[in-house]
Parts: C-alpha cells; structure tokens; sequence
C-alpha cells in the first residue's frame, strides 16, 4: 500500500546547491513534508542524486518540475528573483517562498542540520579523546562482523587497559590524566589502519577492532607497535610521565560470533596479560 501524502506539505525545491542538499537530509523523512521534487539546471548538483537514491523526482527543467509537481509550494533557493517570478506566474505568489524569507530559512535549515550532526557526534564519540565511544564500538563490530561473515574474513578485537594510569592521574592532577588520556589516544589510532578502529569504553579502558585480518602474526605486530608506542615517555605539563598498557586479543570466527562473546574473552585476556606483568599482551585461549 502507498503512503498516503495527501496530509502532507508538497515542496518542489528549486536549487539543488547546499540548501538544497541540507533541506533533503533534514526533511525526507519528516512525516509532514512530501518533497514531490528538486529542479536544478545543474545535471551533477550532489542534490539531485540524493534525490534519486530516495526516489524523489528530479528536473533540470523548471516548466517540467512545476508541471508535474503541482499543487506544490516552490521554495526557491536559487539567487535568482526572476525564478520566483515565474514560479508565482504559475503557481499563485501564495504558493513560492524565495528571496529573502528562502535565504532565511536555507540559513535555519543549515543551521539545525549542522546541530543535528553534532549532537550525532557527541552521542558517538567520546567528549575527551573524540574517538569513537562505546555505542559506536559495537556497532562498528557488528557491521565488521557482518562484513566478515559475508566476505569469509577474519577480525582481532582488542581489550586495551593503561597500567600505571591510575598513579599518574593521583600524583599529578585530573588535568595531567585528561591530557595523558588523550595523547595515548592519538598513539593507538597512530598504529592502526583507517580501516580499523579505536574507542574508548570508559576510564583509561579502550577496544580496538581490526578488520580483514589476514594472520594472527599481523595482529600481534599491531599489538606490539601500540605496546611500544605507549611505552615511550609522555609529557605533560613539562613533566616526564611512562605508563604501559596491557591488551587481550580475541577473533572472530574462532572465539565467538557476536560483538558481546568478543569483547568478554578480549577482556578476559587482557586481564591475563596484567597477570602476567603487564606491558604485554595475551591471545584468548578458548
């Protein structure tokens, strides 16, 4: 059964720059507003495309657009006057919204676009280190997971804990911690792919995820590159300050199927290797 739009505010947009690309991101879903079409004379206008990958018309040709759109409310984005002119012609002035009050709400619309997008980021990545936070972690895992089991590839899921953070963050203040939390988070992310991915769980705890892995000796190589790389002094504050990290690795297919079975035998190998002295990782065994 086809939606019903007859409820719904028809909008022929006219001018598919960035407007028009921010008006289809933040209203092609939106249950009161039925975007019937976009018209730009730009063939290659990005809008026009995101158009059509959701099914929604496109034109290069205002006479066509306003034809088969109408009864529609033409919001014209476009600079030009005269657009609005003609588009009243044929639509009734009550029925097109350009100059000024277009720019206005093309303003506005921007506005709550790029809001909307930072209040996705905050609700995914980590206010301190900006890395991806735990939310995002297992998603990312499962869609690896998915990925891997379609592809026949294999994943490494690292457990990582900082040993010795805890006495940095006592002796030197909250502020020392914070900074040393965020410069170990840029030598993880140095010693990985762009593929792959690093986050942050919580306190001085972080999970990596590393795809298409093709040998468990490759994964150990990247293990051993963030063991060192954490390993060297910090400085904070113009003071030298060392801590290592202890890691536990587990792989899919050969320690479980889910984001859950992965992360809870990483994690118990990680605590393997802090038995074990710290400094070093530890492989799953089961």
């Amino acid at each position: 059964m086809e939606e019903n739009t007859f409820n719904k505010q028809r909008l022929l947009v006219i001018g598919a720059g960035r407007g028009g690309t921010a008006m289809l991101e933040l209203f092609i879903e939106d249950p009161q507003i039925h975007i019937v079409g976009i018209v730009d004379t730009n063939p290659l206008a990005p809008a026009l495309a995101i158009a059509t990958t959701n099914g929604i018309p496109s034109f290069t040709n205002l006479d066509e657009a306003i034809e088969k759109c109408r009864p529609c409310i033409a919001f014209n984005l476009s600079a030009d006057e005269s657009v609005s002119t003609y588009a009243a012609e044929q639509l009734g002035f009550k029925n097109v919204m350009g100059g000024f009050q277009a720019r206005f709400l093309w303003k506005v619309i921007t506005r709550l676009k790029q809001t909307n997008e930072q209040v996705l980021h905050l609700a995914h990545h980590d206010a301190l280190t900006g890395l991806p936070n735990r939310i995002l972690f297992y998603d990312r895992l499962n869609q690896a997971i998915t990925r891997a089991h379609r592809e026949k590839e294999l994943i490494a899921t690292m457990y990582l804990d900082l040993d010795g953070f805890k006495r940095i963050n006592d002796t030197l203040g909250h502020n020392a911690g914070d900074i040393l939390l965020q410069e170990a988070s840029k030598r993880m992310m140095s010693c990985i792919r762009d593929t792959d991915t690093v986050a942050r769980m919580g306190g001085d705890e972080f999970t990596v995820i590393l795809c298409n892995v093709h040998s468990l000796e490759g994964t150990e190589r990247v293990a051993k590159k963030i063991i060192d790389a954490i390993a060297t002094p910090f400085l904070i504050n113009g003071k030298y300050c060392s801590i290592s990290v202890s890691i536990g690795i587990s792989t899919y297919p050969s320690n479980g199927y889910t984001p859950d079975q992965l992360v809870k035998i990483a994690d118990a190998a990680m605590y393997l290797a802090k038995k074990n002295g710290k400094n070093c990782f530890r492989l799953s065994v089961t």
